[in-house]
């Protein structure tokens, strides 16, 4: 009886350590596939650090509204696989920072969207948004900072979401 007893002891530590294991390599393969997923849009946080001063550029120096609507429309795209980039990890993370980022970017693709959806007025939308555009060049430019999407901080999706609530109200 006591042989059987120890053997159901020692089968039962064994598939305990087995499944603590497997739990262990899911969690961190988890990770990795959450690195992976923030790793691939960097191009387009590359692009969004310098929007507001490419619109600053462009407006001082008098570009066509084609050129402006097609450089709307670049950081529309730009802002559009960020905010997805955001809301897979969300998803995946729970985390409230990546809820705040993506929001952050809805607030921005609906305020480009918006624009773009009134060429007419395109340059004095720019002009009169001009600092919070800018303001967002700063903030991607410190969000290229980390190369793991647990590293970025809770203050900067805050600023994220700040700047882009303020975009949102000076559109309206």
């Amino acid at each position: 009886m006591k042989k059987v007893f120890s053997f159901l002891l020692i089968a039962l530590l064994l598939v305990s350590i087995f499944s603590v294991y497997s739990w262990w390599q899911c969690r961190r393969e988890k990770r990795k596939m959450q690195i992976q997923i923030y790793n691939e849009f960097e191009v387009s946080r590359w692009e969004l650090e310098y929007m507001g001063e490419t619109f600053q550029h462009l407006l001082q120096k008098n570009a066509s509204q084609d050129v402006l609507l097609l450089y709307l429309e670049k950081y529309q795209h730009h802002v559009l696989v960020v905010k997805n980039v955001f809301g897979i990890l969300g998803s995946y993370n729970e985390e409230e920072k990546f809820r705040k980022l993506h929001v952050a970017m809805m607030n921005l693709f609906d305020v480009l969207n918006s624009m773009s959806d009134n060429p007419e007025s395109l340059r004095e939308n720019l002009q009169s948004n001009l600092e919070a555009l800018r303001e967002f060049d700063k903030l991607f430019k410190e969000l290229s900072q980390y190369q793991k999407p647990n590293d970025i901080p809770d203050k900067l999706a805050e600023s994220f979401l700040e700047v882009s609530e303020d975009l949102i109200k000076s559109e309206r």
